[in-house]
């Protein structure tokens, strides 16, 4: 069985350096990775955040360990996000061409898997929210959050997260729904192990992991990077394994809410700080600024 491991994600961006083609490390392990984008539609709920009142969709990217099938070599990013991206970070001088330059391996049919445990990710795009969000048709929706700054604001973001982050399970416990995401599933829809399903997240995504296992217990722990906790889940903390992972000034002085909901954690629980950093270090976009 596969445990699973859901992503609460946002882009963002600090400094690059010269733009131009770069594959991004191969895995390390004895399989790689297939990607696969796809959207779900949440009919039950209404876009708090969409003008027009449509419907909640959000944007979901499987990672999937598969082996020996051919390789491709595919943009990290999608074509709209990557022009998106560079038009808004010219200001900061960033080179032409930046968010187009980063390549992935992936797969492109599968074989079956070796008999060791593996995690699939599933990152999340949260429409209206993130700066852009491109879907697998080509649709782009730009966010209208803006920058969140009181404490009331992370609630109200939050809160429409974390119900994403528990309907994006719910659709997971889908056996076609799972078929449309899970590369691997086609050989065996029972491969996921989902009640081994843990959540991350960095900054307000961070705020999200925390609240979601707070209302869930199907999520049996969580990661926050860097983010600030909010709302009520800092009170009641968490009986649930967790680990928190700040930047090199993030601490209990700095952030009396760190203090406050790291004292209300009763399971296992970890505080780490990485030393020079800052926020944005953890975004993944700023680990391949250093390969």
């Amino acid at each position: 069985m596969i445990p699973a491991i859901l992503c609460s994600v946002q882009l963002f961006l600090i400094g690059l350096g010269q733009a131009a083609i770069v594959p991004l490390p191969s895995s390390t392990g004895p399989c790689d990775v297939m990607l696969l984008a796809s959207e779900l539609v949440d009919l039950s709920r209404a876009d708090p955040f969409d003008p027009k009142g449509g419907k909640r969709s959000i944007m979901v990217t499987a990672f999937t360990p598969v082996s020996c099938g051919r390789l491709l070599s595919i943009s990290y990013f999608p074509n709209e996000t990557a022009k998106y991206e560079d038009e808004s970070f010219q200001p900061f001088e960033l080179p032409a061409g930046t968010f187009e330059s980063y390549r992935i391996q992936t797969q492109t049919q599968q074989q079956p898997l070796p008999s060791i445990t593996y995690f699939v990710v599933v990152s999340v795009d949260y429409s209206n929210d993130a700066d852009i969000v491109e879907y697998p048709d080509g649709r782009t929706i730009l966010g209208i959050l803006g920058n969140i700054s009181t404490d009331a604001e992370c609630i109200t973001a939050r809160n429409v997260r974390v119900e994403d982050m528990m309907f994006l399970l719910n659709q997971i416990h889908d056996e076609k729904v799972v078929r449309d995401i899970f590369a691997l599933s086609l050989e065996n829809s029972n491969l996921l192990s989902l009640d081994r399903v843990t959540i991350m997240g960095h900054s307000l995504g961070g705020a999200t992991a925390a609240q979601t296992v707070l209302l869930d217990n199907r999520f049996v722990g969580g990661i926050n990077l860097d983010g600030t906790p909010c709302g009520s889940v800092v009170d009641k903390g968490l009986s649930s394994p967790f680990l928190l992972f700040a930047n090199a000034n993030h601490t209990r002085a700095t952030d009396p809410s760190w203090a406050t909901f790291s004292s209300n954690l009763r399971g296992w629980k970890l505080q780490l700080r990485l030393a020079k950093s800052k926020q944005y270090t953890f975004l993944t976009i700023q680990c391949l600024s250093m390969l």
